[in-house]
């Protein structure tokens, strides 16, 4: 999907910046800005490629392979109650319902695990050095 002459993050994409070594916590936040952008400008009966970027899985994902105990970010995603069940919960809502209470309510979740992540990358940074 392309607004504004910005698309969303492919797999592809993630794989090759995964594979070229760039920082996972770039690359996830990159996606989700993409996400917020383009969640931004959609109607409810264009989010389908929004809600398929939103599902797939991430860098993060790349790196652990399955093993999400071990992945630094797995409270984001894991917790039935957590950041990004919430964000699936409003998108899912949005596309169904087109109210626009649900799109505010994805952006707004979207906003938040982006600011999280920029904290977390820092802590993980900080701790590592």
């Amino acid at each position: 999907m392309v607004l504004h002459g910005e698309r969303l993050l492919s797999f592809r994409d993630i794989v090759e910046r995964f594979q070229r070594g760039e920082d996972l916590f770039d690359i996830t936040i990159e996606k989700w800005k993409r996400i917020k952008r383009s969640l931004s400008e959609a109607a409810s009966d264009e989010l389908q490629p929004i809600l398929d970027n939103a599902r797939m899985g991430g860098p993060f994902c790349l790196e652990y392979n399955q093993q999400c105990n071990l992945c630094p970010i797995h409270k984001w995603c894991r917790d039935p109650n957590g950041r990004y069940q919430n964000i699936m919960r409003s998108l899912y809502m949005f596309a169904t319902s087109g109210d626009y209470y649900f799109k505010q309510q994805a952006l707004k979740e979207i906003e938040q695990f982006l600011d999280e992540m920029e904290d977390h990358k820092r802590a993980v940074k900080q701790r590592l050095n």
